[in-house]
């Protein structure tokens, strides 16, 4: 977790921490609407660093499966055809998970929403060697 967040969460827990006291003294001096708002404060600040630290912990888990997930980062980005494919279209990988590839149809641009994502397995691709095509071939 960032030390951003780990700030945040401080504060929240300090803020829990002071309404909750202030909610005390507003009980002893029978002041019940006071007391409420600050129980209520106290309650939303507690939850939200809760939610916080939750949050950080499971994106912590998720960089740590995603860097398992790729497990050939070479194939990311090459372009292949689909083996048994009628049509011949060319597709680029974006990611490997679990012996499986996330592909794209090859000319979407980076900056676009990717929502033409397939996953097929490994042996459906065929990958496309760019050096044969090219005009000289080094």
């Amino acid at each position: 977790m960032k030390a951003k967040e780990e700030g945040i969460i401080d504060t929240l827990k300090k803020i829990s921490e002071a309404e909750d006291e202030m909610a005390k003294d507003a009980v002893k001096r029978s002041q019940h609407m006071a007391a409420l708002h600050a129980l209520t404060i106290a309650k939303i600040t507690a939850d939200a660093a809760k939610i916080i630290e939750e949050q950080g912990k499971e994106i912590d888990t998720l960089k740590t499966q995603s860097t398992v997930a790729a497990m050939n980062p070479s194939s990311i980005g090459r372009r292949i055809y689909i083996l048994g494919s009628a049509i011949m279209t060319q597709y680029t990988i974006i990611a490997e998970l679990h012996g499986k590839y996330l592909i794209t149809p090859y000319h979407t641009k980076e900056s676009e929403l990717l929502t033409n994502l397939r996953l097929i397995e490994r042996s459906q691709a065929v990958f496309i060697d760019d050096a044969q095509r090219a005009v000289f071939n080094a």
